[in-house]
């Protein structure tokens, strides 16, 4: 929404010079007047594109002086600038606490509740805005947004053309006009849409996301990647997006185009936080025998952390015994709050060699110190799976669904416990409930109910869900 695209500023002043600023600004005596000299030194940094001494900057403001809404509403602004929406939200909260009827504020408010799923909540703040600017188009595109997360398309496209019709170049309009034509399943016209507005604004990263997005959904993947392209060249530090861009050209067939883009990122230490994603693209889409000479060579010189994850890597990959090797030295018993993951991980290495009572032993000492370990509940279930051990693992799956409901894999760990524990009835119950309490037509999640129905003996009702997959997928495809 226009009120919160934000590019994120870039330059960066050292936390030192930052703090000593700080120290220097606190001798003041009035806190009003210590409160005005940090807005000053706020609005300086924020001249100087260096948020984060800004941030600092009015935070000790705002200690000085709860009670100024202008102050409030300037730590959201920068906390918006560095994507903590979060921390905005709540400074934007308190700004009108303070001051009740102003309208930039209730709109910042009205477009973050949309962003965080609060659909009642922009309701209410965008109508606020209505009643105080009745010809402001900012709330209309934030109904539009509240319309299109209810999935009333209809609604949400009358919005964006009411908007379109005072400001046609607004790109949030756009986008939103856009994402109502794909939710009532005309690809075609919202492409053409945010292609034309690309043609004339070649650089509005969030109409190229959008395009993106939108193309993806439908399976243009060389749109897809042309977006993609188009933005990485406007933010070529994005890791994210680039890994985005390598999983598209994945997918596309360009192998060598994928693997080039996320070896580079891993050779050079800039993976920023994502080697599990690039990981899991090697997995699926490059040749065994590469991807594990490569990974045996990153790892050796690899920190720790990143160590774990190319350990699971060759777990995954059919090299248990050298996931092994590569952990083993690292953790040892006793569980710690600091190794118990480590330690799940290094069972879980054991377990894949066929050494189940060493790993069930380390398992079991995991899960008595942290009884929610994901990764030992997870290691612990298979276990139980692989062996014929349906009742225990009915109630390790259990626990894993109630702590990540939305887990497609642990939803499938309860439905085959079930089946192991002779309970079809209630493996077939996990199945559906998943697919309502999921949606998004999950491949596996169909397919490991397919084979429960043919196990059953009930062929008869495979075109019925195939018919329910092909509607989930539509579904999937208008949620945004």
């Amino acid at each position: 929404m226009g009120s919160i695209l934000v590019r994120s500023l870039k330059m960066r002043r050292s936390a030192a010079t930052a703090f000593a600023l700080l120290a220097l600004l606190a001798g003041c005596r009035a806190p009003e007047q210590r409160a005005a000299k940090f807005a000053g030194m706020y609005e300086a940094a924020m001249a100087n594109n260096d948020p984060y001494t800004a941030r600092l900057a009015m935070q000790r403001a705002v200690s000085y002086k709860d009670d100024n809404p202008d102050y409030w509403q300037s730590l959201a602004g920068v906390e918006l600038a560095l994507g903590n929406y979060s921390g905005a939200y709540n400074a934007y909260l308190r700004a009108q606490e303070l001051d009740h009827s102003n309208p930039t504020v209730l709109q910042a408010l009205a477009d973050l509740a949309v962003i965080g799923g609060h659909t009642e909540e922009a309701r209410r703040y965008a109508k606020q805005v209505l009643l105080l600017q009745p010809s402001d188009p900012a709330p209309q595109t934030t109904l539009g947004f509240v319309a299109l997360r209810d999935r009333d398309y209809g609604a949400a496209l009358k919005r964006a053309e009411t908007v379109l019709g005072q400001r046609p170049d607004d790109s949030n309009a756009t986008i939103l006009k856009a994402r109502a034509l794909a939710g009532e399943e005309k690809p075609q016209e919202a492409l053409s849409l945010l292609r034309d507005y690309v043609a004339g604004h070649p650089r509005d990263a969030a109409v190229l996301d959008a395009l993106g997005d939108i193309s993806g959904r439908f399976g243009d993947l060389k749109g897809q990647k042309d977006a993609q392209q188009h933005e990485l060249a406007m933010r070529p530090k994005d890791k994210a997006l680039r890994v985005n861009y390598a999983r598209t050209l994945y997918r596309l067939g360009d192998r060598a185009g994928g693997h080039d883009l996320t070896y580079a990122m891993v050779r050079n230490g800039e993976h920023g936080g994502l080697l599990i994603d690039i990981l899991a693209l090697w997995l699926r889409y490059e040749p065994r025998a590469r991807s594990l000479a490569e990974v045996r060579e990153l790892a050796a010189d690899a920190p720790v952390a990143d160590r774990m994850r190319y350990a699971y890597f060759l777990m995954l990959a059919g090299a248990p015994s050298e996931a092994e090797s590569l952990i083993a030295p690292l953790v040892t018993l006793p569980v710690t709050a600091a190794n118990a993951s480590p330690l799940a991980l290094l069972a879980q290495t054991r377990a894949a060699q066929g050494r189940n009572a060493e790993a069930l032993t380390m398992l079991d000492a995991v899960l008595s110190f942290d009884q929610g370990n994901v990764v030992a509940l997870r290691a612990r279930t298979d276990l139980y799976l692989r062996t014929g051990r349906g009742r225990q693992a009915v109630f390790d799956a259990q626990r894993l669904v109630a702590s990540k409901p939305r887990a497609v894999d642990d939803r499938i760990r309860l439905a085959r416990a079930y089946r192991l524990a002779g309970q079809p009835q209630l493996a077939e119950n996990t199945y559906r409930a998943a697919i309502q309490d999921i949606g998004g037509a999950d491949p596996l999640l169909f397919a490991d109910l397919r084979g429960f129905l043919v196990q059953a003996g009930r062929g008869d009702e495979l075109a019925d869900l195939q018919q329910q997959f092909v509607e989930q997928k539509r579904v999937a495809r208008s949620q945004w």
